[in-house]
């Protein structure tokens, strides 16, 4: 009996199960019928009319049909096989020496990229098809690049793809007579209509000429390639998942997510009454239109923005803000299968040397998927860098792009982007409204100028929703500033408790809450509640934690920057670090947020230890500060706070100074000096300078200073993640936030590795609990397990 031609191997570990060609091929069109169900192609079509006529969706299916045919191939056969048995053994033992056996059989496979071998069978069909002599130029690059980009393939030899075009598939499939390869030409004459026959007349050997990214200057071609490109990645990969059940759209209709709000804030206010307001009822009036809200905090931003949602739906929120935060409302509202959520994580475009190549010979990893899954919802809750990094075209930037096209997208609190992170926001929006048919929602409490001032150079309309906004006189706070002391915060504290309050202290680090946390759970000797919130929590506990804070579990909360935005938390007593003054008033919304008091007490730590923060922006905000000190403040006293902050003249230079750099740091990655910058010519003009080896790591030099973070898993958890086959889901939930620094403080160790694409933290480096969260150990026990893996 002939053998299936198989296309996938088992994978116990990642839930995958051995499928043949032309099962993963359907997979594909049942993903692409998925999209293409309310997706209209009309941008793409209309925009490359000029160079040459085209249905997008059928070019789709065709690339999506024909870009494994590569995988015909002995070599590639015998891989998936040995694979095969490789995964049947580990599920029973990790070790042993028939499974040494194995690798080592595996490894000597030097098969050719069966990406590069489809480009043997396309050009009898594509001349079947009668495409276009420039279509077929795209639709080679497309499929031929389908895994990786042209400078990864620089150093194949044409000599080398030919001999296992002979080799491989003439000799080794055609040939031979043991592989099944008929059905797979019987699948493909069905989808097309048309008739071929597979045999050795039938492969070009000539093709490897299309392997380029050679445009002829032609933008319409380039963009073509982009796009193409980009979905089949993106339906790839989802259909590599092997998930039935994605839901791509929205299933909710407009009526369905008002009601879905409406319940949601009568549970929060317990009021019966609710009616949107004026700002609310504008983001609907203006769907399919760009928007800039400027409306101060505690204004109903949030929920305004939930009613101008589409099909398809991206919120991005600042790095330094955890997306997490978002995640139990947005879940409430539109429902956990409807949710996807992309962590701030450094590794998407800081890759490691040790990534595996899988059975397919190309990097697919469970992390890979994750994404792929995460990229598949309806709406999508990620930090700004997950989408913006897209702009420095690292590899497989061209799926970010498919998986927000024809999207809506809110960028929130976009006061709090660094001006670095701004501007690419700023070139973004540039193309991706023109080329990838999005719409954008800028939302922000108040804007510099500076901020201001790009908006309105980039040539897209914003229409105002809330242009003349009254903010209320009424949720006042008392503002103090106290001496950094210990007695200062214990008299604060011990008043805040005698009188039955709530108190909640918001440091600028991770570190300096643990130590308050610590200090304080000393000096009440546990007879209070306290508990404490920051990145460095699995995510799991974090979602556990959130929903805590909302009820106001516990006599006292310490945190971070987690509790700035998003989080509809009122306190009556809030202890502050000095911060940039935006998010003082972000964190002065968290005290009286429901006005039941006549006023909150809200204080300042006057204190210059260094920290997160550029400390220009803290010494002119504590300045400004102390002109308002043991006065109450309403919400329209510190709307102009910010406004008078703004107008400093350091502050001012500081803006500048910052977007300076930003060009200047962008004009280097793409090796330019005088060129003037803007979303298009980026994508189309320019490519990243060709002496830098590795863009997306130069790119994430830009954002040095920006809280860029990175997501790790505990050694113990993986392991036992891995055993109990669990869904990309569950290795979401165990996932720990850390940032850059910490990230380099662990790598320093050798603390870290990778494994299915995830960054996994070593046994014996860290401690971990719900109380405190993730921890390095002292300097001592590093010590002993680095003198301990020096033996081992």
């Amino acid at each position: 009996m002939k053998k299936i031609i198989l296309a996938k191997s088992n994978n116990k570990r990642q839930n995958i199960k051995k499928e043949t060609l032309i099962e993963h091929t359907e997979d594909l069109l049942q993903i692409f019928d998925i999209i293409i169900s309310k997706i209209s192609f009309n941008t793409i079509n209309q925009k490359v009319s000029n160079t040459v006529q085209i249905e997008f969706g059928k070019l789709l299916k065709i690339i999506c049909l024909l870009h494994d045919l590569g995988k015909m191939n002995i070599e590639f056969q015998k891989k998936i096989e040995i694979a095969n048995k490789i995964d049947e053994l580990r599920s029973a033992c990790d070790e042993s020496k028939e499974l040494d056996e194995l690798w080592k059989a595996y490894k000597s496979i030097k098969d050719a990229r069966h990406n590069l071998l489809t480009g043997a069978f396309l050009k009898k069909i594509f001349e079947k098809l009668n495409i276009d002599e420039i279509l077929r130029a795209i639709l080679y690059k497309a499929i031929l690049l389908h895994h990786g980009s042209y400078e990864q393939y620089l150093e194949i030899s044409n000599g080398k793809i030919e001999k296992a075009v002979l080799t491989d598939i003439e000799q080794g499939i055609f040939l031979s007579d043991k592989y099944n390869y008929k059905e797979v030409e019987e699948f493909i004459k069905n989808e097309l209509n048309i008739e071929i026959v597979f045999n050795e007349d039938f492969l070009d050997y000539e093709f490897m000429y299309q392997l380029n990214e050679d445009f002829k200057n032609n933008r319409d071609l380039q963009y073509l390639y982009i796009v193409l490109k980009g979905f089949l990645n993106l339906i790839d990969h989802l259909a590599s998942t092997q998930l039935k059940d994605i839901n791509y759209f929205l299933p909710l209709d407009e009526v369905e997510v008002d009601k879905k709000l409406i319940e949601n804030i009568k549970k929060k206010t317990n009021k019966s009454d609710i009616k949107f307001r004026p700002m609310q009822e504008k983001l609907r009036e203006n769907m399919g239109k760009n928007v800039l809200t400027e409306a101060f905090t505690g204004s109903g931003k949030t929920v305004a923005d939930y009613r101008w949602t589409g099909k398809r739906k991206i919120f991005l929120v600042p790095n330094k803000i955890s997306a997490e935060s978002f995640y139990n409302d947005a879940e409430e509202i539109l429902g956990v299968d409807n949710i996807g959520i992309l962590h701030g994580d450094i590794s998407l475009y800081v890759e490691d040397e040790n990534s595996k190549v899988n059975s397919e010979g190309v990097t697919i990893t469970l992390r890979d998927k994750i994404l792929s899954r995460n990229f598949a919802k309806p709406y999508i809750i990620a930090t700004v860098d997950q989408i913006l990094l897209s702009m420095f075209k690292y590899p497989g930037y061209e799926k970010v792009f498919a998986s927000i096209y024809d999207s809506y997208i809110t960028v929130d609190e976009i006061h709090l982007l660094h001006p670095r992170m701004f501007l690419i926001l700023i070139y973004f929006i540039e193309f991706a409204n023109k080329y990838l048919n999005t719409k954008f929602h800028l939302m922000t409490a108040t804007l510099p100028q500076a901020y201001k001032d790009k908006i309105n150079k980039c040539n897209i309309d914003f229409i105002e929703s809330n242009r003349n906004e009254q903010v209320e006189e009424n949720r006042k706070i008392q503002l103090e500033i106290i001496k950094n002391s210990e007695k200062n915060l214990i008299d604060v504290v011990d008043k805040a408790l005698k009188e039955n309050n709530k108190v909640l202290i918001v440091r600028n680090t991770v570190d300096r809450a643990i130590e308050i946390f610590d200090f304080l759970n000393e000096y009440y000797k546990e007879q209070k509640e306290i508990y404490l919130l920051h990145s460095r929590f699995k995510f799991e506990d974090k979602k556990q934690k959130y929903q805590d804070i909302l009820k106001q579990k516990g006599d006292i909360w310490i945190s971070t920057q987690s509790v700035e935005i998003s989080l509809d938390l009122d306190f009556q007593v809030v202890i502050s670090d000095n911060a940039p003054i935006e998010s003082i008033i972000q964190r002065m919304g968290r005290c009286n947020r429901h006005d039941t008091l006549d006023y909150g007490r809200f204080y300042i730590i006057n204190e210059a230890e260094k920290d997160v923060y550029p400390e220009i922006l803290k010494k002119s905000a504590l300045k400004l500060l102390k002109q308002s000190n043991k006065t109450i403040m309403s919400m329209k006293d510190r709307k102009e706070l910010l406004q008078r902050y703004y107008d400093l003249k350091d502050i001012k230079k500081y803006y500048e100074d910052e977007f300076g750099i930003a060009e200047i740091c962008i004009k280097n990655i793409f090796g330019l000096n005088t060129a003037e910058l803007n979303g298009e010519n980026i994508m189309f003009n320019y490519e990243p300078y060709l002496n830098i080896v590795d863009n997306k790591k130069e790119a994430s030099k830009l954002f040095r200073d920006t809280n860029i973070n990175a997501k790790i898993i505990l050694e113990e958890d993986f392991e036992k993640l891995q055993i109990e086959n669990a869904k990309f889901k569950e290795y979401q939930f165990k996932s720990i936030q850390i940032s850059e620094g910490y990230y380099r403080k662990l790598k320093k160790y050798n603390a870290l590795y990778i494994d299915e694409g995830n960054t996994i933290v070593s046994k014996g480096y860290c401690t971990y609990d719900n109380e405190k969260g993730l921890q390095i150990k002292d300097k001592k026990s590093i010590e002993d397990k680095i003198i301990e893996n020096m033996f081992i």
